[in-house]
């Protein structure tokens, strides 16, 4: 396991990547991904992404000062198929390295290597002819540019799922600095309507 030099941090993280009883959750609940934000004293945010397997018993989660939902919802799903398929090597190399690479300049491929040297280019699924596994890529979004549908996860959720008086209930209330209460059945969802929100305003 790779060290974090933030041990205080280390301490409030599993309070959010399980913020519900872990004892009342179905064996068969599936795995999904969602993010907390932690706000440090000087303003900074923090963001956890986070990714639940199958039960909930278990939370991937990646710290980082980048707000880049889809990449790290990406490498989440990622890391938890080499989890399912007990390939603990190849997910500490692919943290080790994605740890240790530099953060790219916006729309830069992102090229990461594993132990079997495997390597990601321009934004393809690129599969090294000695390993014979897919591994995923991603190019580095533009830091200025506007979230889009599709691509952003969290608005076409949100998009789907809310009709368009309630957007604007919802955008006229955050407006007025008014208290809102959002409920959902799922976590993922829950978190997706609370990104998305703050991206339209």
């Amino acid at each position: 396991m790779l060290s974090f030099p933030f041990q205080e941090v280390l301490q409030t993280v599993p309070k959010f990547c399980f913020p519900f009883d872990v004892e009342r959750v179905s064996q068969t609940q599936v795995g999904q991904n969602f993010t907390f934000v932690l706000t440090d004293i000087d303003g900074k945010q923090r963001f956890g992404f986070c990714r639940l397997t199958s039960g909930c018993r278990v939370c991937i989660c990646l710290l980082s000062y980048l707000p880049w939902f889809e990449i790290y919802y990406k490498q989440l799903n990622t890391f938890a198929d080499y989890l399912a398929k007990h390939k603990e090597d190849d997910l500490n190399d692919m943290l080790g390295t994605l740890r240790e690479h530099p953060v790219p300049k916006p729309n830069m491929p992102v090229n990461l290597s594993v132990s079997n040297h495997l390597h990601f280019a321009n934004g393809q699924v690129v599969q090294d002819p000695g390993s014979r596994q897919l591994h995923s890529c991603f190019v580095a979004p533009e830091i200025n540019g506007l979230p889009t549908i599709p691509e952003n996860r969290n608005l076409t959720e949100y998009f789907v799922a809310v009709d368009v008086n309630n957007m604007l209930h919802l955008y006229a209330s955050m407006l007025h600095e008014r208290r809102i209460i959002i409920t959902s059945s799922k976590l993922s969802t829950f978190m997706a309507f609370k990104m998305a929100d703050v991206v339209c305003l």
